[in-house]
């Protein structure tokens, strides 16, 4: 064997990041980075996408962050802004809650529905509320669905996933539907609805009820605590 000359590796140039924001599809967990919008308000650079698409900024006085918004353009999800408060270091995961118009797969449970302040014509939008559903699982316990929606920019519509993961084993009456209850939260008063009995598998909406078009109408006043 010959003898070689070793030298010294040469360090290469590594981009320190800030913090990263990771965007997921709320409903199918589907990493989203094409088509969206995602601005840092008060800091100086715009994020770079990484190769696992990944939202990053590099090293910047994050004390300068005001806030976090995220357009999803003409993709079917709602606008999500982040206070300052929201930010985890390294990596923020925000899952985006699907819009009116996403166009949900069979196998989804969930509804569309509106808010409203109280029932009065013309009926007056519950504006920056936001909303999820409970459900009632198989040991009788009330469980969190763990997707959290807005009112849209009219004020008033919303769209409710649970998406159950396999281990959620949901407790269905004799018309295999799903006990759930409406949660809506406004600052840091959260109230909910009566039980309501959701298809299972399918985003319902009022032609699924009896009552007719204001089945899935909420009305804040009469939401409970």
């Amino acid at each position: 064997m010959r003898p070689f000359e070793v030298h010294s590796v040469e360090q290469a140039y590594v981009r320190r990041g800030l913090f990263g924001i990771e965007l997921l599809d709320a409903v199918t967990l589907e990493r989203v980075s094409r088509g969206v919008t995602v601005v840092a308000e008060g800091l100086q650079g715009e994020p770079s996408t990484n190769t696992s698409g990944v939202f990053v900024w590099l090293r910047e006085d994050l004390t300068r962050l005001r806030k976090v918004t995220i357009d999803p353009g003409v993709l079917p999800y709602e606008v999500v802004e982040l206070e300052p408060a929201q930010i985890q270091l390294p990596v923020t995961r925000v899952e985006l809650p699907p819009r009116l118009d996403y166009p949900f797969a069979a196998g989804i449970t969930g509804m569309r529905g509106t808010l409203i302040e109280e029932r009065v014509v013309p009926p007056v939008p519950v504006r920056d509320a936001e909303v999820y559903l409970r459900w009632f699982d198989e040991n009788a316990v009330w469980r969190d669905a763990p997707t959290v929606a807005g009112t849209d920019t009219r004020g008033a519509n919303f769209t409710a996933i649970l998406r159950l993961s396999p281990s959620d084993v949901p407790q269905l009456d004799a018309k295999d539907a799903v006990t759930v209850r409406l949660r809506a939260r406004r600052g840091n008063v959260e109230r909910e609805s009566g039980d309501l009995k959701l298809p299972q598998g399918r985003i319902a909406d009022p032609s699924f009820f009896a009552q007719g078009p204001d089945a899935l109408v909420f009305a804040w006043d009469e939401l409970q605590p």
